[in-house]
Formats: structure tokens, sequence, C-alpha cells
């Protein structure tokens, strides 16, 4: 069996990464360590991970697992200790990890599908990622996790550099408007969470008749964080012809089901996408960028 095969997802979207490439070639052999050390029969790998080595797997007694070896860097190192603490309620469990190689053991999410290819409206989808997020949020803010407010400060920090060191042709009001958000907002939190950091719809999975997330990024911080992706992305509300209206309703519904002031969550949103959008113009790509801002500036507008 192939279990690195040429076309797998992680070995493409990590090999233009500098940092990445020893990492890719000590791939097989960890695959091996990690096989050994937790007695696992191994499956074809997933054409899931983008950072990572995703396969299913049987334990010794039988039990189906999946196996996640991940390309350390450092939104994914406080994975685990996340898992741990949610402890399977509203997120994959955990069964076992070997922090020297980054590998997960996790449970299975059947029958898996993504929250954005479930059935039903958008509102629908919507509501059932709250109801997730309501899980995570209710497990107690502590443990030893990078704080948003000090990752935020950093991003304005590196748009604002890249603001003037690019000239992308931006708004330059509005980068402004994104930059202060990022500084201040966390200062003014009303509740603060382990975050799940990438709240996405393809990060949210079918398992029995519950929903459970994936693939955490970790933090400490403000809640209204969190739901931008899933707003963002349960379904295009940008392909509409008039965007700010279905922002609107699904803010409210946002609001409704988290108990979040929808200002601060359109607050949250206009930064991250001012930070997003000057991280695309860093990659040489100012028209995806400006795309995000576009974003951004119809958020503002609410």
């Amino acid at each position: 069996m192939d279990l690195v095969p040429a076309g797998l997802p992680v070995l493409a979207n990590l090999g233009g990464v500098a940092e990445a490439q020893q990492w890719l070639r000590e791939l097989p052999g960890l695959i091996d360590e990690v096989r050994a050390e937790f007695d696992l029969r191994l499956h074809p790998p997933l054409a899931g991970g983008s950072c990572s080595w995703v396969a299913p797997a049987e334990l010794s007694d039988g039990t189906a697992v999946i196996v996640k070896i991940g390309w350390p860097h450092r939104e994914m190192l406080g994975e685990p200790a996340a898992l741990r603490l949610w402890g399977g309620n509203g997120a994959v469990r955990l069964i076992a990890d070997d922090p020297r190689r980054h590998a997960l053991i996790l449970a299975p999410c059947v029958p898996g599908v993504e929250l954005g290819a479930a059935e039903g409206t958008a509102e629908q989808r919507l509501r059932i990622g709250c109801a997730v997020l309501r899980r995570l949020w209710s497990a107690p803010p502590g443990g030893d996790f990078e704080r948003l407010a000090d990752v935020s400060a950093e991003w304005a920090d590196l748009a604002a550099q890249r603001m003037a060191r690019l000239h992308p042709g931006y708004d330059p009001a509005l980068v402004a408007e994104g930059i202060a958000l990022l500084r201040e907002l966390p200062a003014t939190a009303t509740r603060e969470v382990v975050l799940h950091g990438d709240f996405n719809p393809g990060n949210i999975l079918s398992a029995g008749d519950s929903w459970l997330a994936i693939d955490p990024k970790p933090m400490l911080g403000d809640a209204a964080y969190d739901p931008l992706p899933l707003l963002e992305q349960t379904d295009d509300p940008f392909s509409y012809a008039f965007p700010a209206t279905h922002l609107r309703e699904r803010l409210k519904i946002l609001a409704q089901e988290l108990s979040l002031p929808a200002e601060r969550m359109v607050a949250w949103s206009v930064a991250r996408l001012t930070e997003t959008a000057l991280y695309e113009a860093n990659r040489n790509a100012p028209a995806a960028g400006a795309q995000h801002l576009a974003k951004a500036h119809t958020f503002a507008t609410l």
C-alpha cells in the first residue's frame, strides 16, 4: 500500500513551503513509527488534511480510529490540549497522542458529512454550527493556550507593515479601521472562551445524530472571534445581489443562538478580513486581497 501517494493534498499544499520540506521528507518514516507505537492497521490515507497526513486505521482490538500526523507549526500545537479539554463535547474525541511526532489517534466521525454539504437551508446549517459552538464554549476557559489578544496584536503590526511596504492600492481608511479593531477588540471582550480558531463548515462533521468539530487552532479569547467562517461559508452571502441583507439576517441568527452582540461579530469580521487582505497582498496576490477587503467594506457598512 502506498501510504504517501503523489496526489495527496498535503504534498501539494506544503510542496512550496520551505519550512515544511524536512517534515515531508520524514513523513514516511513518521508513519511507520506511529504505526508501530500504537500497533495500528493502516488504510489508505484520506484526501483531507492540507497540513497533515490523515488515514483511517484499526487498533489491535479492532477499534476503528483516525490517525492524524501534523506538520508542526504554530497554529496546530494546541490541538491535542483543546481536544482533551472538550472531551468529545462538540469536538472529535482524542483517544491518544504522540507529542514528539505530532500524531493524534482520534475517534472517527461517521458518516462524516461536512456541514457545508448537509441538506437544508443555509440558515439551518448556520443553526447547527451555532449548536456546536455552544458546546465547545461550555468548557472552562483555561489551559495553556495562546491568547487571541497577543495574536491579533501581531496581526495588526504585520498588516500595518505590509500596507506601508507593499502599497497594494487598498482603501487606507478601511485598512486603518481594521488594524485598529485588531488592537482594540480583545480588550473589550464580553465573554472569553477557548476558541476553535478555524470554525468553517468543512471543519464540522456529522457523527451519528450529532455534529462535531475537527482541526481546531485554539486560542483563548473573545467568543465573537469564532463565527466569521461559519457566517461566510455556510453558503456564500456575497454571491447574492444584496449581500448586506443576507448578512443582517444571519447575524440576527448568530446573535440569538450564541448570545453575542451582533456588532462585535461585525467588528471582528472587518478586522479579520482586513488582516487576510494584507496577508494575500504579501503573498503577491493583491487581487485576492482586494476581494477580502471588499467584504470587509460590506461588513463595515452594517
